[in-house]
């Protein structure tokens, strides 16, 4: 079975699809982070995200490892090439280059198979077009909406809780700022509710109460 959970960046998505997840022994595949890793190297690289050809030898070349315990178990959350690089991949100093690299057509194309891969079985499948085009026949679908204050906040509250760091609230204004244009005026896999996908707005709830509703659509098995 898969559940097909989309949104943009701060919508909740991750925290309760992890919850539903380790709810029913799922498999959870947060597929952005295929997109951190490929910009990460890119970085490491020095290959600028304008350089497609580059770009396109280097994910051919490279080995991505995600994490798909839901419960965080030991291990890196996300490797390249046996190298953790969980940390790198969440610095919101990537923002603007993550941005231009995950509206690429053919960097979307070349990770499509490779985030369909790691969702073998029962999974709980993260993204921003899982029900459209990762997943388009997912057996649930959902796509979780927050307003841009509130997903701040919560990016905060997470930065907190892994530790923090100096990171202003406009520099995460901004990430979010830069990932939701992007994703919503790509020509590719743009960010968009899936016509089947059920429409949770989490602004206002609290996790639990996002988590109950959730569940309660899920089909009973």
């Amino acid at each position: 079975m898969i559940i097909a959970i989309d949104g943009p960046a701060g919508s909740g998505k991750t925290t309760i699809g992890r919850m539903v997840a380790d709810a029913l022994g799922f498999a959870l595949v947060d597929t952005g982070l295929f997109y951190r890793a490929v910009t990460v190297e890119a970085r490491r690289r020095g290959i600028a995200p304008e350089d497609v050809a580059a770009l396109i030898r280097m994910v051919g070349s490279m080995r991505i490892d995600v994490s798909t315990a839901p419960s965080g178990e030991p291990g890196p959350l996300l490797s390249i090439d046996g190298r953790d690089v969980s940390r790198e991949a969440h610095d919101p100093a990537i923002a603007a280059d993550l941005s231009r690299i995950a509206q690429l057509p053919e960097i979307r194309r070349l990770l499509v198979e490779p985030q369909r891969r790691s969702a073998r079985g029962d999974a709980v499948v993260l993204g921003r077009d899982i029900g459209t085009v990762i997943f388009p026949e997912a057996d649930q679908k959902f796509f979780f909406t927050a307003p841009a204050a509130e997903r701040v906040a919560r990016r905060r509250r997470e930065l907190d809780r892994a530790g923090g760091n100096a990171t202003s609230d406009a520099l995460m204004e901004q990430e979010i700022d830069a990932r939701d244009r992007a994703d919503q005026e790509r020509d590719v896999a743009p960010l968009r509710a899936a016509t089947d996908a059920i429409i949770v707005a989490t602004e206002g709830k609290s996790v639990r109460q996002v988590f109950d509703e959730v569940m309660a659509r899920l089909p009973k098995h």
